[in-house]
């Protein structure tokens, strides 16, 4: 028997609760019931969400919407691959529809909703959740079954070398492959399902046409940031103050310290402009922000700073966590290497590829009270 697979219903009125869990009650399901969206957040950060495989989300409820839940949960790099279902009796207009999609939902449901219908929406979503998690199982298994053939065979090191960096190739790729479909999935569904629709009704709305156009343009970025590690990526330099870039993300880094009880500081110095692409560095910043933040516990501050040092223009970003290993110091940035769990090791060789399209430099130390990395820009001439 297969293991149950836990789904997330969020929704501040407990008799709601009650009526998902009675629609939704199967030994094949784990349900859990959570009653705001600051608690949605709370759980994704302390609970392991490999085992999730559908996040069931009121729009509205006190404190923080499902709308602002959503696109926070999407900002995260552990979660962003969850598929998102709104269910809401508040509105059914396409501008309100609109918005749900534009926060990072796969469906949306209104109230009151036909309880076989969202069984079957759910199990679809389960059986996609178990066939990528059978698609590592296998992956995982193939490469320990040929390991141990290898080394039972005591063939000549040079061969055993190869076969090993082989068989490191064929996962890497298995692992790319995994992640784009999640990614492209999403906005491939929504576009299914409108055309889907105007099959049945022979006509389309104008608000459903942009909302497919969203969708495909969502896609398209989602390729675009796979290809962003690409040596040869076209970079958009124009004149940009590293400063004012930074004060643009302070409310989101912000938010993302406060939801696990971290604090997020900024020093200003008094820099120079540079050619930048602002896209690009937003990236860098955000990457290094969430990064920083996961490696702290609560209370942990982190800091970002800029200043002068001599012509260079410095970007340096501080946590307080429990540092980086020596030995692994000086693998950072390699692509797929990575020392949380559940990493994919992209984002920091992400960065350290922006920094190189930029002509600027990393340093990094590190010790037990945190890590610091000092990225130096500079100027063209």
């Amino acid at each position: 028997m297969e293991n149950k697979v836990d789904i997330l219903m969020v929704d501040d009125r407990p008799e709601n609760l009650l009526t998902l869990e009675a629609v939704l009650s199967s030994p094949d399901y784990r349900l859990i019931g959570l009653r705001s969206g600051e608690d949605a957040l709370r759980y994704t950060m302390r609970e392991d969400m490999q085992n999730v495989a559908v996040i069931l989300l009121d729009v509205q409820m006190p404190g923080m919407s499902g709308f602002e839940t959503a696109k926070l949960i999407k900002d995260r790099e552990k979660t962003k691959d969850i598929p998102i279902i709104f269910i809401t009796a508040i509105n059914k207009s396409a501008e309100h529809v609109l918005q749900g999609y534009q926060a990072g939902s796969i469906d949306y449901m209104f109230k009151p909703f036909h309880p076989e219908v969202l069984k079957l929406k759910v199990d679809a979503f389960v059986q996609m959740h178990r066939f990528h998690q059978n698609q590592y199982d296998y992956l995982e298994r193939l490469v320990r079954e040929r390991t141990r053939e290898l080394i039972i065979a005591s063939e000549e090191r040079v061969a055993w070398e190869k076969e090993m960096a082989k068989l490191a190739r064929l996962n890497l790729i298995g692992e790319m492959a995994a992640g784009i479909a999640h990614e492209i999935r999403n906005p491939m569904t929504t576009i299914r399902g409108f055309l889907q629709m105007s099959k049945k009704n022979q006509s389309m709305a104008v608000e459903y046409i942009d909302i497919m156009l969203e969708e495909l343009n969502r896609a398209n970025g989602i390729i675009t940031e796979f290809l962003s590690l690409a040596k040869n990526k076209t970079t958009h330099f124009e004149e940009a103050h590293l400063n004012e870039i930074i004060a643009s993300m302070q409310p989101l880094i912000q938010a993302e310290a406060m939801l696990s009880d971290k604090h997020f500081h900024v020093n200003y110095g008094e820099i120079g402009s540079l050619q930048l692409d602002e896209k690009e560095i937003r990236q860098l910043i955000l990457n290094m922000a969430i990064n920083g933040l996961e490696a702290m516990a609560p209370g942990g501050a982190f800091t970002i700073s800029t200043y002068m040092e001599g012509n260079a223009v410095v970007l340096k970003l501080e946590d307080q966590g429990s540092g980086i290993k020596e030995e692994y110091v000086e693998k950072l940035g390699t692509p797929f290497f990575t020392t949380k769990e559940n990493g994919t090791g992209l984002g920091l060789a992400v960065c350290y590829s922006i920094a190189a399209r930029h002509r600027a430099t990393i340093d990094v130390k590190s010790s037990s009270k945190g890590t610091a990395f000092t990225i130096r820009f500079q100027p063209a001439g």
